[in-house]
């Protein structure tokens, strides 16, 4: 089973990066594509790091700022790390703070094998970037648990989270998605496979196939009875003229000059600036950010459009940091060298619980697990997460090195992976048990990128030592 999948790794989520951090702040400099931040703003991101509040790479200060969880009001001290907004600021002081999840709702089916949930009858894909509050990975929970989920919908309307929270029961339950099967005779309408009962809702918006809501109510019998239901814009998009940072999926694709993100429209031109992959990798459900300015017709006239994931180089570390450059900022483990940026999100799950975390606060002999992706020969951190000591599990997936591969060994970020041990145990992309042959027929070490593959086990000497191998990914 694999351990980082379960535990928290994406993609992304993912946050508008700003070039490498220039010091020990997890946050950045708050530098849009505009030159900097000096007018009215939309911006819809993840809570990165915590001091006043960043997203999107940029440092919010929120004195004064109306800030609501759920609806309701809230404090700075009520988000957490992980969770997607939305600002709205004058410069960087932000106005409002908006947390508003995706669902709430009971656990109906946990796939520990594809690391997905089934939530009020939607699929929930939690990946090694999800922030998990109150659990360590989805091996934890059962069928029952009532979760809060933030995440970013994609083409085929599943959720991908990042940020999950185990709660106790609520008797209010939500869901947000697009309307479908609408019928007005008998009141009801279908969110991905979960029925809608909005016989009891005494003001009612004006339904329509296709339009996207947010439903709140309670279950019977697998059928959610409505009790109120709201039209929503899924961004919340921006005045004309003024600047907005959104990140996400995209959701339709005409092509890589006209695409939405999370169903905002975009547009580019030929003097967009592309980070971290090249205009030619937009597509339909690719993860990035786009930043610039909203036009009279509400469309996003991107400047820079930043890659925030890459399937094919998904990379997931969890060992005892060797070292750390401030300057440089970078982390190294298993002598890998791994670049923060203003990004990546810190999170603290040692015993210090730091709500103000940073590359600074990491020491060497720390355990730290470091969801990212390889772009250019460099790995970049989407996420940094601080565990407890006692939960060490020496882990490392990665795209396979070419021709890395000998009879007993092949290698994954320069890392030497021995699998030697006649006690290893080996599966396939579907978590069925393999033996060696069969891993290394499959594995092709011919590519570039190779196929992706995880390892638990030891490190030692400058090489990993495997106890348990397993293909995520065939490239």
């Amino acid at each position: 089973m694999s351990r980082l999948r379960l535990r928290s790794f994406v993609a992304a989520v993912l946050v508008l990066a700003m070039g490498l951090l220039g010091s020990c702040s997890s946050g950045g400099g708050g530098d849009l594509a505009g030159g900097g931040i000096s007018g009215t703003g939309v911006y819809n991101g993840v809570i990165t790091s915590f001091g006043s509040i960043f997203v999107n790479g940029v440092e919010f200060n929120t004195t004064g700022a109306a800030i609501t969880a759920n609806d309701t009001a809230a404090t700075e001290g009520d988000l957490e790390v992980g969770m997607k907004v939305r600002v709205e600021a004058e410069g960087t002081t932000a106005r409002s703070v908006t947390f508003d999840p995706e669902v709430i709702g009971p656990v109906q089916g946990i796939d520990t094998v594809n690391d997905r949930l089934t939530v009020m009858g939607q699929t929930v894909l939690v990946e090694g970037t999800t922030i998990l509050k109150g659990f360590g990975s989805i091996l934890d929970l059962v069928v029952g648990d009532t979760v809060v989920v933030s995440g970013f919908f994609d083409a085929a309307g599943n959720i991908r989270a990042v940020y999950v929270e185990l709660k106790p029961s609520v008797s209010v339950v939500e869901v947000k998605g697009v309307v479908s099967a609408l019928d007005a005779a008998s009141r009801t309408f279908v969110i991905n496979g979960l029925s809608v009962d909005y016989s009891g809702v005494a003001e009612l918006p004006e339904l329509r196939n296709d339009a996207f809501v947010e439903v709140k109510g309670s279950l019977s019998a697998g059928t959610l009875v409505a009790a109120h239901i709201e039209i929503e814009d899924p961004v919340g998009a921006a005045l004309p003229g003024n600047e907005m940072a959104v990140e996400g999926i995209v959701t339709s694709f005409t092509s890589v000059y006209d695409f939405k993100v999370n169903g905002l429209q975009v547009r580019t031109t030929d003097s967009t600036v592309y980070e971290n992959g090249v205009r030619e990798d937009v597509g339909l459900n690719v993860l990035l950010e786009a930043e610039g300015t909203v036009d009279d017709n509400g469309v996003l006239l991107a400047e820079k459009v930043e890659f925030l994931s890459h399937e094919e180089t998904e990379v997931g570390i969890e060992g005892a940091v060797e070292g750390v450059d401030l300057q440089g900022s970078t982390i190294t483990i298993f002598g890998i060298e791994i670049a923060v940026d203003s990004a990546t999100i810190f999170n603290d799950e040692s015993g210090a619980q730091l709500r103000s975390f940073s590359l600074s606060e990491i020491s060497a002999g720390d355990l730290v697990e470091v969801g990212g992706f390889v772009d250019g020969g460099r790995v970049i951190a989407v996420k940094v997460e601080r565990l407890d000591p006692s939960e060490a599990e020496y882990s490392i997936s990665g795209p396979v090195d070419a021709g890395s591969e000998t009879a007993t060994s092949f290698s994954i970020l320069g890392v030497q992976v021995d699998v030697s041990s006649p006690g290893v145990s080996f599966e396939d992309e579907y978590g069925n048990s393999i033996t060696a042959p069969d891993f290394f027929a499959a594995v092709d070490d011919t590519k570039d990128p190779g196929d992706i593959v995880e390892a638990s086990g030891l490190y030692q000497g400058g090489v990993f030592i495997a106890d348990e191998v397993e293909i995520v990914r065939i490239n």
